[in-house]
């Protein structure tokens, strides 16, 4: 994106935002809500911890009204994503210039990275927004706590449980790309039970002729308190999602230019991904003293993948842009030749199952230190075994692998909460790695008459190879180590203005050893292109900088901003990571008042690498718009309009966006 398009569309948003600030507010300034966070295992608040986390709440993706769960992840620092078409179509996350497999995704406290990947598939363009009740984003390494898979941070999912007051609500969608939705929820609890039920249907079309995506969901979420003392809380949640996708075809002339002639979509009537994802949790709390608590959780989490692309011969045709033009080596072409393109589908389904089970038990103890210092010290031993599957087209493996885990983590708060120590240690026996010892340590300290928190933490991390790593029948590598990372972090938190103005700023550098990669030519057959291989190292670099500020009682402004300098390090020389912007940033103004909700945001992602690191995709700014209001006392009539000036979006080369994009929606709640 030209610097003067960009500016414009800018200051095109900046003046929507200065038109809703106009609207009548009230004057009196409430502060900030106290949050806690769940997903250290130790609760904690945001104030005290010793490290980056972003909170998100059912109400603010309700007010929103996400249709996508990409779409929540974008809007914080940090976090972003090559998403390939339209709703539900390949979906490619990054956390702090890393990809999948170096961040775990942690839903009602069961892990869902699979042994396969190391990554959780499409699942996060899958998941319905509709049953999360909180997202924690647990910046850095956090694999004190959780293992394996945590360089970059964690993402904790939690779903909606049972309200004291009872409630239904039914609801219906309909807009762009034929989206269609239908969903249901009941919630409450009678005496010593609380209960949340979640049913939701979708139906959309795609940027293409042939596209769609079709995504069964739902959610059961039970919990039962036998006494003030011991509770069980259960949760299942089951989600059939699949899509067909077009053809993604791309030249390899070497003079070739850039976008759009480099690669193309053509549609294909027969190219399916279909997925299930089942995951179930139960917890156990006991309340042993006032100062003593246990907890045990037990997971399941399963993926049935099926991928099929039929052979549907000729799929369509394109103008040669240049000379020597090919799409497959064989075939050359003279600048303005008519080039047919022909289906790449085989007809071979190829199949994967994952499948992990968590037993994960934590003994806390909080006693006083002194009159104003608090000791919470955790003591936790887990048990995961991960099996994992692939058949058909592309090979096959079978095989299955246990962890088992012991950790501790402590929290000190010093001087009535003002001084923080927190330390952790964790040591993983990893049946084909043996022991992995990891840790973290962490220290803030508030100003209370300034406002300002000043934190630090530095931590280790590894990560396991996959399966695909170790035992693809063509490119795997049982020689293989584990990666290694180290991490240091600095930030500074500051309230003002009775802390209805709260600022955060954060600075990291994450350096990954034993990097595993496809290496070209490394192969002992050479009938075979590569193998993995344990690459040079990694590195990940950058600033998060956020601020939220109550204007008015009605009015909220937010915004974020990231820099990522990611490159990885082979043979003394630097490569910048694919896929990742250095700039990135969120503008956000909500507007709330009796029972009407606007809300408009504006996204920048700047240049980035595609997925072969030879050509850089064009920046883009994107504003979206929201709207909720009740219109009776049962009735709530909403939408929400995303790229509404048609911003040339490029996450992916040649895969196409939907352009200007709208969702209106209509719900009843009893």
């Amino acid at each position: 994106m030209k610097p003067t398009r960009l500016l414009y569309h800018v200051l095109l948003t900046v003046c929507i935002l200065s038109f809703v600030t106009s609207v009548s507010a009230g004057d009196d300034l409430t502060s900030m809500e106290e949050i806690v966070v769940t997903g250290t295992k130790i609760e904690k608040k945001i104030e005290n911890l010793t490290d980056s986390v972003t909170v998100i709440t059912a109400d603010e993706i309700e007010k929103n009204n996400f249709t996508d769960f990409t779409e929540i992840l974008r809007s914080t620092p940090g976090v972003e994503f090559k998403q390939a078409g339209g709703p539900g179509q390949f979906n490619y996350p990054k956390l702090r210039g890393f990809s999948q497999g170096h961040f775990l995704v942690v839903i009602d406290g069961v892990k869902v990275n699979e042994a396969m990947s190391g990554g959780v598939s499409n699942l996060l363009g899958q998941i319905d927004p509709q049953i999360i009740e909180k997202i924690e984003i647990l910046r850095g390494p956090q694999a004190a706590i959780y293992g394996s898979n945590t360089t970059a941070g964690v993402i904790v999912i939690t779903t909606k449980k049972g309200t004291k007051r009872p409630e239904i609500k039914v609801g219906g969608e309909a807009g762009s790309l034929d989206w269609r939705k239908d969903y249901a929820s009941v919630r409450g609890s009678s005496d010593k039970l609380r209960y949340s039920l979640y049913a939701g249907d979708t139906d959309s079309g795609g940027v293409h002729e042939y596209e769609y995506f079709k995504d069964f969901s739902s959610n059961l979420n039970l919990g039962y308190k036998f006494s003030d003392s011991f509770n069980i809380d259960g949760s299942f949640m089951y989600t059939d999602s699949e899509f067909n996708y077009a053809e993604l075809r791309e030249s390899y002339a070497d003079d070739s230019p850039s976008t759009p002639w480099w690669s193309f979509q053509l549609p294909d009537p027969n190219s399916l991904s279909a997925s299930d994802y089942y995951n179930g949790s139960i917890k156990m709390q006991h309340k042993i003293t006032d100062s003593l608590k246990q907890t045990l959780t037990l997971g399941y989490y399963k993926h049935k993948k099926k991928g099929l692309d039929e052979d549907d011969g000729y799929l369509g045709s394109v103008i040669a842009p240049v000379d020597n033009f090919t799409l497959d080596w064989v075939n050359y072409y003279n600048k303005g030749d008519i080039v047919p393109v022909y289906d790449k589908g085989d007809g071979k389904p190829y199949y994967y199952r994952n499948e992990n089970y968590l037993a994960d038990y934590n003994f806390i103890w909080d006693w006083e230190l002194g009159p104003d210092t608090l000791n919470t010290f955790l003591l936790g031993t887990e048990f995961q075994k991960q099996e994992g599957k692939k058949w058909g087209k592309y090979g096959e493996i079978e095989k299955d692998l246990n962890n088992y885990s012991f950790y501790l983590n402590d929290q000190v708060l010093m001087l009535n909460g003002d001084l923080v120590f927190s330390f952790g240690v964790r040591n993983d026996h990893h049946e084909e790695f043996g022991n992995q010892v990891t840790g973290k340590a962490g220290i803030s300290y508030t100003f209370q008459a300034a406002g300002t928190t000043l934190y630090g933490d530095y931590g280790t991390s590894f990560k396991a190879p996959t399966f695909s790593n170790l035992y693809d029948p063509k490119y795997g590598n049982k020689h293989l180590d584990p990666e290694k990372g180290k991490t240091y972090e600095f930030g500074v938190r500051q309230s003002l203005l009775q802390k209805r103005l709260n600022l955060e700023s954060a600075y990291w550098h994450t350096k990954l050893n034993d990097a595993i990669a496809f290496v070209y030519g490394i192969n002992p057959d050479p009938a075979i292109i590569g193998m993995y291989d344990n690459r040079d190292a990694a590195r990940s670099q950058g600033v998060e900088a956020s601020l939220s500020f109550n204007l008015t009682d009605s009015l909220t402004f937010r915004g974020n901003y990231t820099y990522t300098d990611a490159k990885s390090e082979k043979d003394g020389e630097t490569f910048r990571t694919v896929q990742i912007a250095r700039n990135k940033f969120n503008l956000d103004l909500a507007y709330d008042i009796n029972n009407l909700h606007l809300n408009i945001h504006g996204y920048y992602s700047g240049p980035r690498l595609r997925w072969k690191g030879d050509k850089e995709m064009d920046s883009y700014f994107r504003t979206d718009v929201a709207a909720r209001a009740g219109i009776t006392e049962n009735w709530v009539v909403y939408a929400r309009a995303e790229n509404i000036f048609n911003e040339n979006i490029v996450e992916g080369l040649g895969y196409e966006q939907p352009g200007v994009y709208a969702v209106a929606g209509l719900e009843w709640k009893f």
